[in-house]
Parts: C-alpha cells; sequence; structure tokens
C-alpha cells in the first residue's frame, strides 16, 4: 500500500503489462484447439483416410457438376465408396478419381490422374466466367500441390509463431525484463535478394515447362509420322495378299515401337499393361508373334521395336524411291524417341535446383524476423497485429515454394502426359487409313470393272 502511494505510475504501467501479458495469453490459448485439429485433419490426409464426417461434396467438372454424399455411420473398415456411375467424369481424370475416393488426390499418386486432353465442353469450362475469386479461393484448400507443401508450410508456421512467442510472450515477462534481447532483422537484406529469388524461380519454372513442352511436340510428332508411315506404305502397296499382309505387320510394328517408348518412359507399374496389350494385338500364333515376344524381352525394347519396324518397311512391296520417303518418317521418329530419352534422364542441374531451394528455405524461415517490426508497434493494440504475423508468413510460403513445386511437377513430363492415348490413337488411325485405303481401291477396281463391261 505504501509501495503504491509512492510510486502510482509504475503500478499502472505493471497493471498494464500483466493486462497485456494476460490478453496474449488467453489468445494463445484459444489458438491451441484449432492448431490441435488443422494437425489432426493434416494427419488424416497424410494417412489417406477417407472422409469420417457426415456431409456433402459439391464438385464442378467440365460436363457439369453433381453431389456426392457420404457418412461417418460405418466402421474406419468399411467405408462406403460414392456412386460414381452417373456423374458424367471422363474415366481416369482428377474430378473422377476426387469421386470415387471421396478426396483429392495429391502428390505422386495423383499425376496419373494429371494427363489432361480437352475436349469442346472442357475448353467451355475452362473459359467460363463463373470461375471468380471466391472459387480460386476456396479451390486452395483442395489444390494437390498446396497439400504436397505441408510440412514446408508447418515449418515456416512453427518458426513465426515461435516468433512471436518469444517476442511478445517470454521477453515482456517481468522475470526476463531487461535480460532477452527481440529476435527483430533488418528488412533491407531481404529487398535486395529478393530479385535474385525471384529470377532463381523463373528460370527454373521456365525450363521445367520447356521440357514440358518439348516432350509433349516430340511425341506429337511421333504420331504424326506414324500416321504418315501407315498413310503412304498403305497407298503405294499393292492391293494383294502379300501386300495386306505387309502393311498389317507394318501397322503392329509401328504401334509396338510407340508402346514400347510409352513403357520405357512409365513407371514399373506399367509392366503388366503393356504385356497384356502387345498379347491383344499379336495373336499368340505364327512367326510374327514370336519376333514381337522377343522384342518384349530385349534388353532395350525401344531399339529392337524400331529395328523391326524398319525390318517391316523393307517388306513392304513397294517403289524404292518411294521407300525411302517413308523411312524419313521413320528417322524423324527416331529422332523424338531420343530426345524423350534425353528429357527422362537428364534433370535440370542438380547444383541449380539445390541451390535454388537452400535459398528459398532459409529466406522464407528468415523472412518472419524481417516482417515483425512491421506488424508490432509497441502498444497493447499490437496483439493482434503479431498474431496477424503468423498466417502471412505462411501465405507468402505457400505462393513462393509453390512455385517451386510447380517447376518440380513439370520438371519430369511423362508421367503427366497421356501417353496412353496417343498410342491408342496411333493404333486407331492405323486401322483407319489402311481400311480407307483397302476400300478405296476396291472401290476403284469395281467402277473400273463395270466401264469395261459397258465398253
Amino acid at each position: 500500500h505504501n509501495y503504491k502511494n509512492r510510486h502510482p505510475t509504475n503500478i499502472t504501467h505493471a497493471s498494464a503489462a500483466m493486462a497485456h501479458f494476460n490478453l496474449k495469453r488467453t489468445i494463445l490459448i484459444l489458438l491451441i484447439p484449432s492448431c490441435a485439429l488443422a494437425f489432426t485433419q493434416q494427419l488424416e490426409r497424410r494417412h489417406q483416410k477417407p472422409f469420417c464426417n457426415t456431409g456433402t461434396i459439391r464438385i464442378k467438372a467440365g460436363t457439369g457438376s453433381s453431389t456426392i454424399s457420404f457418412s461417418s455411420n460405418l466402421p474406419d473398415n468399411d467405408v462406403e465408396t460414392p456412386d460414381t456411375s452417373n456423374t458424367g467424369y471422363r474415366p481416369g481424370s482428377l474430378m473422377a478419381a476426387t469421386a470415387q475416393q471421396g478426396r483429392v488426390p495429391y502428390g505422386e499418386s495423383s499425376r496419373k490422374y494429371r494427363r489432361t486432353e480437352f475436349s469442346y465442353d472442357d475448353w467451355v469450362d475452362h473459359r467460363n466466367s463463373d470461375k471468380n475469386i471466391v472459387t480460386n479461393v476456396k479451390g486452395m484448400f483442395f489444390s494437390g500441390i498446396i497439400r504436397q507443401l505441408g510440412e514446408d508450410i508447418k515449418v515456416i508456421t512453427l518458426v513465426a509463431a515461435s516468433l512471436v512467442l518469444w517476442n511478445d510472450f517470454i521477453v515482456p515477462n517481468d522475470l526476463f525484463s531487461g535480460y532477452l534481447p527481440r529476435i527483430v532483422l533488418p528488412p533491407l537484406p531481404f529487398q535486395l535478394s529478393s530479385p535474385a529469388l525471384g529470377l532463381l524461380l523463373v528460370f527454373k519454372t521456365n525450363a521445367s515447362y520447356g521440357r514440358w513442352l518439348e516432350a509433349r511436340n516430340s511425341w506429337a510428332k511421333i504420331v504424326s509420322q506414324s500416321r504418315n508411315i501407315i498413310r503412304m506404305s498403305s497407298t503405294f502397296a499393292p492391293q494383294t495378299i502379300e501386300g495386306k499382309e505387309s502393311i498389317e505387320e507394318l501397322t503392329k510394328a509401328i504401334w509396338l515401337l510407340c508402346r514400347s517408348l510409352m513403357n520405357e518412359l512409365s513407371d514399373p507399374g506399367d509392366e503388366d499393361d503393356f504385356h497384356k496389350e502387345v498379347s491383344e494385338v499379336f495373336q499368340m500364333n505364327g512367326s510374327s508373334y514370336m519376333r514381337h515376344r522377343d522384342i518384349v524381352t530385349s534388353g532395350d525394347r525401344t531399339m529392337s521395336a524400331l529395328a523391326q519396324a524398319t525390318i517391316a518397311l523393307d517388306n513392304v512391296p513397294i517403289d524404292e524411291k518411294r521407300r525411302v520417303e517413308i523411312d524419313k518418317s521413320l528417322v524423324l521418329i527416331g529422332d523424338c524417341i531420343s530426345v524423350c530419352e534425353k528429357i527422362y534422364t537428364s534433370p535440370v542441374p542438380l547444383v541449380y535446383t539445390r541451390h535454388t531451394g537452400r535459398f528459398l528455405s532459409l529466406w522464407m524461415i528468415l523472412l518472419p524476423a524481417a516482417m515483425y517490426d512491421t506488424f508490432s508497434n509497441g502498444s497493447v493494440a499490437s496483439s493482434f497485429q503479431c498474431l496477424a504475423l503468423i498466417p502471412t508468413a505462411s501465405i507468402v510460403g505457400i505462393f513462393l515454394f509453390g512455385i517451386d513445386e510447380l517447376a518440380i511437377q513439370l520438371e519430369e513430363p511423362f508421367s503427366i502426359l497421356p501417353m496412353q492415348s496417343f498410342c491408342d490413337n496411333v493404333r486407331k488411325s492405323a486401322n483407319v487409313i489402311s481400311g480407307w485405303t483397302m476400300a478405296s481401291v476396291k472401290s476403284e477396281i469395281k467402277v473400273e470393272r463395270s466401264t469395261r463391261v459397258m465398253d
């Protein structure tokens, strides 16, 4: 009581400081349940557990919108799979996988669902004006890229939260007042280094997109030149039994070349599908099947298939000049194969990738300390501003780490290219071209015979 009478100003300051500390402690306690809930949900997603709450998911795709219901009345080992038979999603698409699994696939498991091929309806949806800022923000919660960055964003959030806890809870405490320094960095080094970091990210993203574009162009040339080979050989070859058999062998050899390249550029899980498709195309009898079985069991399937395609072309009974012209298409296919193998076996220089990753990681870890003074002005009201530092640092980390993750996802393009569709198109085009050519020749023969009869 005597001290209060002698030092009223000190008592007032102490009371204000205690109220300030209690306010921050209350806010921190209120935040703990939310953080625990978010962490639990993240663990469920990482272990790929299905949704366990009762509710509704609304998913919109190029062919329309649909509603999927899920229930939590089932035990964990007997979760009901949503019925997607009437959703109208394209089989194998990301939306169809989301409807089947009840969750958005992300990470390595989602790459097989990103082999996008657009139709007219997809382009209409792509240009749809309904995709506004609200839709984009809502989509962040289901983004595979953002979910892939979970560990990195956790670290940035933890650093920012620890910084706020140290500077606003521990340092101002009466027990440590005057003994512990605040953790603050000047913003100037970050302002000077941010252009260099931006250039590193841009160069890496451009290089990765260039690899994807080159791989896509190479496959486009492979499909185009395969069609040219079938078109010219079917047109130039005589319509005899020998000619038809040689064209059929050439058609199968060209398809096997494309499919062998796809198998070389795919993951080991494609092996069973490869053997199954080869058995379907080549009947299990005759010398033709034996030759192509040797290709499947060879050490380098792509080069063996290329050699077999050359042999099949040489067996087609056509003029040598025309054979040379057709062989030029095989040469172009060989060049495209070399380009694909170059992309597949040679990543962006690892020293560039590692330096960019280290630069970005250290830059983001230290960034909250540089932003602290911006969110703190030394008053009691600055408590809420300092807490805003935590989500701000997380959002900045999502954007910058997201750019780096985009480059990583595009660096190896073949697992997200629809190579199966390319091979199927080659097979379909070959059947259409050869069938149309033979039908046209038969029609011309009939017309010629009828003309002779009339004469």
